[in-house]
């Protein structure tokens, strides 16, 4: 394809080179220093004059020098003259904070958005946005990738029938429509959560739905320190033995794993976490699972994705086809 260059920060190489692969040409030549007092420095090393640059970055510990970095990249290459620079995050940065939910904290969400736009993209693209509304924060054209269709198509490869959807809070059932549109025979459960007073964490108050003798599918946009799974788990303990279900498995877009959640996931009793490897997972924490952890490439959808924006063809006519598949 003419013009079109992939160039990436430090936060995710391997997903970089990956799409590179899926779309048959050579990853794009920069070169990324942290000098010994933390400031990047970033250089081009290819020309992008009147190219179509697509920028790839996620949010991945160390999480403030990557996005400084990304920052920094696309900048570099709008004063390298590209013509059009998209950013590809396949995990948005600071993506929760995207409310002010206490007195005097910031929307951080917002000020991300913002300071994208002021490095110089032209439009981005993003997997599972944890709030939808965030698309609102961006004054340029954004496409979002539904990580429903590539969960879905690896679950449809394998038996169903004892199957249930479980959403760990009423935030999460809201998500679930497109998994419904995907697999309509699978039941669906909701665990209500309550919060009894203001310094109180919430606690999982009651089940909505039948989960007694099936495999529950707790279903969460992301798994941080895991103490969502683990409070699911340990309340399907709490109920009467005839209504636990038989086996708990989860899938999530965005496998955080930050801190101890290894350690509360396997404390946790599940038998599978299936996740998308939109944020790199180090293979220390792969080996220390004590259940099975299937990490699913978004390579081939992303690399489509690119290939659709960069020939001016329909993004979401493709998305709906290839969600629906």
């Amino acid at each position: 394809m003419p013009n079109l260059k992939i160039f990436s920060d430090l936060s995710h190489p391997e997903l970089a080179k990956e799409i590179c692969a899926e779309l048959q040409m050579p990853f794009g030549r920069a070169n990324i220093q942290i000098f010994s007092n933390g400031n990047p420095i970033v250089e081009i090393q290819e020309c992008v004059r009147g190219c179509d640059v697509f920028v790839i970055g996620t949010q991945a510990p160390p999480a403030s020098e990557n996005f400084i970095s990304f920052c920094i990249l696309i900048n570099a290459l709008r004063y390298a003259s590209a013509r059009r620079i998209t950013a590809v995050i396949p995990y948005l940065f600071e993506s929760r904070s995207d409310k002010k939910d206490r007195p005097r904290i910031a929307i951080v969400s917002r000020l991300v958005a913002q300071m994208l736009e002021t490095s110089g993209i032209n439009r981005a693209i993003f997997i599972d946005l944890h709030a939808p509304q965030i698309q609102g924060f961006f004054r340029l054209p954004t496409d979002t990738i539904n990580g429903a269709g590539l969960i879905c198509k690896f679950l449809k490869q394998r038996d169903l029938n004892n199957y249930v959807i479980v959403a760990p809070d009423a935030g999460e059932a809201k998500k679930l429509h497109p998994f419904q549109e995907l697999m309509p025979q699978l039941p669906l459960a909701m665990l209500d959560k309550r919060r009894y007073a203001h310094d109180e964490k919430p606690i999982v108050h009651k089940l909505i739905g039948e989960v007694g003798g099936k495999i529950a599918l707790i279903i969460d946009d992301e798994i941080s320190s895991g103490g969502t799974i683990k409070e699911a788990a340990d309340f399907f303990q709490r109920l009467p033995i005839n209504e636990q279900p038989s086996e708990i498995r989860v899938a999530t877009t965005h496998p955080i794993l930050s801190g101890s959640a290894m350690t509360t996931l396997n404390q946790s009793g599940i038998k599978e976490l299936i996740a998308i490897n939109t944020v790199p997972v180090p293979e220390t924490k792969k080996q220390v699972a004590q259940f099975e952890f299937h990490l699913l490439s978004p390579a081939g959808i992303i690399a489509k994705t690119i290939e659709i924006i960069h020939t001016d063809s329909s993004v979401g006519e493709f998305l709906d086809k290839e969600y629906l598949k």
